[in-house]
């Protein structure tokens, strides 16, 4: 055997075992313990109910919330809003949880205290980036 048959049988070798581990990382990895092995079993989840929306007057303010959200608001710049969360973020929230009469109430009142003149005091946390925390929950018109 010459040292260019040795050469070309090591080679062969190497090439080999590079194409069993390649074929075999998947094997490899979860007896390393990646991720999707570290996860444990997934939870079996029971009685989970999805209500499909048949309001038609609340799908038609979500969905001009969702309209002014995607294609409006992004004209004027990011982060217009004082208060947290925004103005549309709120008014859908509040549709949504509360119904299309008393979520458009709520979020009249909320754009008519949305202005410059905000400060924070008792009724308004101040966030530690500037802005005012509002959330509908602190804002409910009617105790249920």
């Amino acid at each position: 055997m010459n040292f260019r048959e040795m050469i070309s049988r090591t080679a062969a070798i190497v090439l080999f075992i590079l194409f069993i581990l390649y074929s075999a990382r998947g094997s490899l990895y979860s007896a390393f313990g990646s991720d999707l092995t570290m996860k444990g079993p997934v939870p079996y989840r029971q009685n989970v109910e999805q209500t499909v929306e048949t309001s038609c007057v609340k799908l038609a303010f979500l969905g001009v919330i969702r309209l002014y959200q995607k294609r409006v608001s992004p004209i004027g710049g990011p982060d217009r809003c004082g208060f947290r969360p925004s103005c549309s973020a709120y008014g859908y929230t509040a549709i949504e949880e509360e119904g299309p009469v008393t979520g458009l109430l709520m979020t009249a009142d909320r754009l008519m205290r949305c202005n410059l003149f905000k400060r924070p005091g008792a009724d308004y946390t101040l966030l530690p980036y500037g802005k005012l925390y509002d959330p509908p929950s602190k804002n409910l018109l009617f105790d249920r």
